[in-house]
């Protein structure tokens, strides 16, 4: 009795595993109908952002940042990636065609549109979605660059424009040598972290009106554009600000 009990249990779990195999093939077979999937809503997400919400994001240029994007994956989908700026690169992320990353070339601010279109397994194409990328020039700091052969010119706050001569002195200062157009020959360092952030050294003492005055501040610097800003205040040194002595200082290279 027992034995014929056990017969009939490998029985019926043998006609069960066929019935649940011809499952399998029925949903995965022939008769799936691949053009039926409709594409999805795309939308281009930062992979290192923890937030969807992107609508503009920015990069480094000259191949300095890398930054990769994706959009949710559909299994049996392709994706195309595009770019309208040929200074713009991007390269599929290998074995994720959903994900690419992407490079600037461009030394200059500019910008591009990067696209991105599905194509479900059965042929059908997505709306495309779109992200604009700012690219933000961006150069190494290399003193040949940014000085070139040093002659530019100062716009400064309240007052005209004037010609001055910046020079590399090594251990990354460099000197102003009409600052203020006083011919006061001011030293700042140069940071040389992406940020390209520059200060005025503290402590260096000139002479105005026959009073002793020392000189504040701090700005950045672009190599690409050779170009100096920074806020400044020229102050007394019991501390008190002179009068017109404060604001932004531009410095342009002049070819």
């Amino acid at each position: 009795m027992k034995l014929k009990i056990l017969n009939r249990k490998i029985k019926i779990l043998k006609i069960s595993l066929i019935f649940l195999l011809l499952f399998f093939v029925g949903c995965n077979g022939d008769d799936y109908d691949w053009k039926s999937v409709e594409p999805a809503k795309l939308k281009i997400m930062l992979v290192e952002s923890d937030s969807n919400d992107i609508e503009v994001d920015t990069i480094m240029g000259n191949n300095f940042q890398t930054r990769t994007y994706m959009v949710i994956p559909r299994g049996g989908s392709t994706y195309h990636w595009q770019c309208s700026s040929d200074e713009v690169t991007i390269s599929p992320v290998i074995g994720r065609p959903y994900m690419v990353n992407v490079k600037a070339n461009s030394s200059s601010d500019t910008y591009t549109w990067l696209t991105v279109e599905e194509t479900t397994w059965g042929g059908k194409k997505s709306l495309p979605d779109s992200l604009k990328i700012i690219v933000i020039g961006y150069c190494l700091f290399e003193p040949s660059q940014l000085l070139r052969n040093g002659t530019f010119q100062s716009k400064m706050t309240s007052y005209a424009p004037y010609s001055t001569y910046l020079s590399y002195m090594g251990n990354d200062t460099i000197i102003n040598h009409n600052f203020f157009n006083m011919r006061w020959a001011l030293k700042y360092i140069i940071d040389k972290g992406y940020d390209q952030k520059i200060t005025i050294v503290p402590n260096q003492i000139f002479v105005y009106n026959g009073e002793f005055v020392t000189v504040k501040g701090e700005g950045n610097y672009n190599t690409c554009n050779s170009l100096l800003v920074m806020n400044f205040a020229v102050c007394y040194l019991y501390g008190d600000t002179l009068e017109y002595g404060s604001g932004i200082d531009s410095l342009m290279f002049m070819p």
